[in-house]
């Protein structure tokens, strides 16, 4: 995303859209250019974009008349799904099909990795059965094709989100106005601000961290566990500077789209984490798997366990056709699993117990949910298996861990105010272009691509 093709589509798109004095037109332009966009990095996700956009609309057409008739958002949304499996999983089963092709020597050898990957495809259909099922809810009208198919495409926020509603999206562009000075500044910010977390915070600490995954053996299991750390907040400064150049991007358009962060890690339980953490994919999950599995069944086994372990399950496959994100998506399943449980607990329990519940939840529910959520990372990062094992083999770094945590209780409060003053500094021009200039002087120059643009 920080790539001529990227910034080129964005300068030269503002002054051509912004140029134009009607709407309409304006909009048919910005698709042409998501698409040119999409084009330049991949021709054949173009047309994929294109022709699944094409599918969706039509289909949005049929459920609209027809809500009535559930069938209809049924196998609409299967071929959207047959498509994100064909294109995103069937490559796991390359390993099966080549032993078999290699066993019949008569026939010539066929791998599935060679099934190209289209680009953004894990978002597009997530948002694509968000519409469909929106229409099926009442909750949307199907609008115009040139909408819908600028909704799909939206280049600023095509390859990693946030995955935007199309109810949030289209009245925005009934009403496009050019952007007065707040959307330009704050725009602006937010892009600047991006950029320092990715070449910056993001690339150097995966530079440094570089050396330790690939081979944690040779080092300390204190230097591990501070790599383990570390990981989380490249992945979380890599993303989190994503999401802000795509609103920032955004904005300049004049298209205000939705937060995707908010203090994730100062989480004061595994629930909130997941109302802070990627945001737009956690509403998603939340409306689109939680809620329809919830109403399959009124046993609170199934609602208290198996609905949060299905539902993030699916979540980590979403990731990528690995177990190492199946783990991932199934660890925070269960967590989500046992708060349920410890607030049924609390609910029966008496007003003196309920009392020392909430105290104790205040002292450790921050530093808790924070190693819960940094150990589940040694599962979705590749060759986790390893410096998990140098961590919890050595007793000097299961001394260090109580530690942290300790330190984490009495320093909570600290780090809580700090978040909430940094949020209320007032902002200004000049320090937008002074960000930019500490990110080109400190830049890690090191090619690092967006760890959830590969999703």
């Amino acid at each position: 995303m920080i790539a001529l093709e990227y910034f080129g589509i964005l300068i030269a798109g503002l002054a051509l859209y912004w140029a134009i004095p009607h709407n309409r037109l304006r909009l048919s332009v910005l698709s042409a250019l998501s698409l040119l966009f999409i084009w330049l990095l991949d021709p054949m996700s173009a047309l994929v974009v294109i022709g699944l956009s094409g599918y969706t609309f039509i289909f949005g057409g049929i459920i609209h008349r027809h809500r009535d008739k559930p069938g209809w958002h049924t196998a609409a949304v299967l071929g959207i799904l047959l498509l994100l499996v064909f294109f995103k999983y069937l490559g796991m089963l390359s390993g099966i099909s080549d032993a078999f092709y290699l066993f019949l020597e008569n026939l010539p050898n066929f791998s599935l990795h060679r099934l190209f990957l289209p680009l953004g495809i894990s978002y597009i259909t997530f948002k694509h059965i968000s519409y469909l099922t929106d229409i099926k809810w009442g909750m949307i009208s199907p609008g115009r094709f040139d909408d819908f198919l600028l909704y799909s495409s939206f280049f600023t926020i095509y390859l990693a989100g946030p995955i935007e509603r199309y109810e949030r999206f289209a009245p925005q562009l009934e009403t496009a106005a050019k952007p007065i000075r707040q959307d330009w500044h704050e725009g602006s910010r937010r892009i600047a601000i991006g950029l320092f977390k990715k070449l910056v915070i993001a690339d150097w600490l995966a530079y440094f961290l570089a050396p330790i995954w690939k081979s944690p053996e040779a080092y300390s299991a204190w230097q591990a566990l501070a790599a383990l750390f570390a990981y989380a907040f490249v992945i979380y400064y890599d993303f989190a500077g994503y999401s802000d150049i795509a609103i920032g991007a955004s904005r300049l358009f004049g298209i205000r789209i939705m937060e995707n962060f908010d203090r994730p890690y100062l989480a004061g339980n595994i629930s909130q984490f997941w109302r802070r953490w990627h945001i737009s994919l956690s509403d998603w999950i939340r409306d689109y798997l939680f809620f329809p599995l919830s109403r399959l069944s009124k046993r609170k086994v199934w609602n208290i366990f198996w609905v949060p372990v299905i539902a993030m399950a699916l979540c980590g496959l979403w990731h990528g056709a690995d177990s190492r994100y199946l783990v991932w998506g199934i660890w925070h399943g269960l967590g989500l699993s046992a708060l349920q449980i410890y607030l049924q607990l609390k609910r029966k329990a008496a007003a003196g117990s309920k009392k020392r519940l909430n105290s104790l939840l205040k002292w450790i529910g921050m530093p808790t949910t924070l190693f819960f959520v940094f150990f589940g990372w040694l599962s979705f990062r590749a060759f986790g298996l390893a410096l998990a094992l140098r961590i919890f083999g050595d007793p000097q770094a299961l001394t260090l861990i109580p530690v942290i945590f300790i330190l984490l209780i009495f320093l909570q409060d600290t780090l809580q105010k700090s978040s909430v003053l940094l949020a209320k500094l007032s902002w200004r021009l000049e320090y937008t272009i002074y960000t930019l200039i500490l990110t080109m002087i400190l830049y890690s120059a090191v090619h690092s691509d967006f760890i959830y643009a590969g999703f």
